[in-house]
C-alpha cells in the first residue's frame, strides 16, 4: 500500500460534501492506492532451540531458501538469510518475499535449509553444516 498526497481531484471529492467538493480551493487530499508491485508471497524467518554439532560452540545460523517448480521438479536457489552469530534461537531480519511476478503457485513447494557456517570469512555456505 502506497499513501499519496494528491491535489484536488476527483478521487477525493468523494469524501467531500458536495458545496465543498465543487471548490477545492488549496485542499489536499491524501488517498491510499494498491501498488500493483505487493509482494504474492511474503515471510520472516526465526528458528528455535537449535542443537550445536559440536558441544560448547556457539552457532552462526543460516536459512537457504529454495523452491521447487510444479512442473520441471527441480530445486532452485532462491535466497538465504543474514548469518545470525552466537544463538540457538536466531530470529532474521532479511525476510523472504516473492514478488507478485514471481510464477508461484499453491502446488510450489519451499524448501528451508538451516546451516551452522562455520567460516563467515567466504561468502558461501560450502563450509558449513546442516543443523
Amino acid at each position: 500500500m502506497e499513501i499519496k498526497e494528491e491535489g484536488a481531484s476527483e478521487e477525493g471529492q468523494h469524501f467531500l460534501p458536495t458545496a465543498q467538493a465543487n471548490d477545492p480551493g488549496d485542499c489536499q487530499f491524501t488517498s491510499i492506492q494498491k501498488t500493483p508491485n505487493e509482494p504474492q508471497l511474503e515471510f520472516i524467518l526465526a528458528c528455535k532451540d537449535l542443537v550445536a554439532p559440536v558441544r560448547d560452540r556457539k552457532l552462526n545460523t543460516l536459512v537457504q531458501i529454495s523452491v521447487i517448480h510444479p512442473v520441471e521438479q527441480s530445486l532452485t536457489r532462491y535466497s538465504s538469510t543474514e548469518i545470525v552469530e552466537g544463538t540457538r534461537d536466531p530470529l532474521f531480519l532479511t525476510g523472504v518475499t516473492f514478488p507478485s511476478e514471481y510464477p508461484i503457485y499453491e502446488e510450489t513447494k519451499i524448501k528451508l535449509t538451516v546451516y551452522d557456517v562455520k567460516d563467515k570469512s567466504h561468502d558461501t555456505i560450502a563450509n558449513s553444516s546442516r543443523i
